[in-house]
């Protein structure tokens, strides 16, 4: 299956040179789908990523990067491009950047310009998320 980019891992290098924030560094560049849980245990979560997997090939045809925040647990390991948020201090950013409470599931989906176009609570159904994001403009 499909690893993470070289240009991403370039672009996490960058980051971390620079003190700057992955989810900021991706604006501009892909379409981003953050996916929070309390811990990487959460059913919820779970389904998610196991939706995600079994469809990464066309969330990455439509230049799409997945980004797992979890507090507690093991750092969830699925293919496809993903950038896992490494520290507590990116991880605090992105749930303060979306208001999302540590004991909360929330799927939230940012366009290439960085505006928020799905935020949802459940699971999202992957014929819905292939839809908005082929509805969504190419910058």
């Amino acid at each position: 299956m499909l690893k993470l980019s070289l240009s991403l891992l370039v672009l996490l290098g960058t980051c971390a040179a620079q003190n700057a924030h992955p989810l900021t560094e991706l604006q501009g560049t892909s379409r981003v789908l953050i996916v929070f849980a309390p811990n990487s245990n959460s059913a919820s979560f779970l389904r998610q990523l196991q939706l995600i997997e079994r469809h990464a090939y066309e969330l990455t045809e439509r230049n799409t990067v997945v980004i797992p925040v979890s507090l507690v647990g093991a750092e969830p390991h699925f293919s496809g491009e993903n950038l896992p948020l490494a520290t507590s201090d990116e991880q605090a950013f992105a749930r303060n950047r979306f208001h999302v409470l540590p004991a909360d599931f929330l799927v939230v989906l940012l366009s290439q310009d960085g505006t928020e176009q799905i935020r949802s609570a459940n699971p999202l159904d992957i014929h819905e998320l292939t839809a908005k994001l082929d509805s969504l403009p190419r910058l």
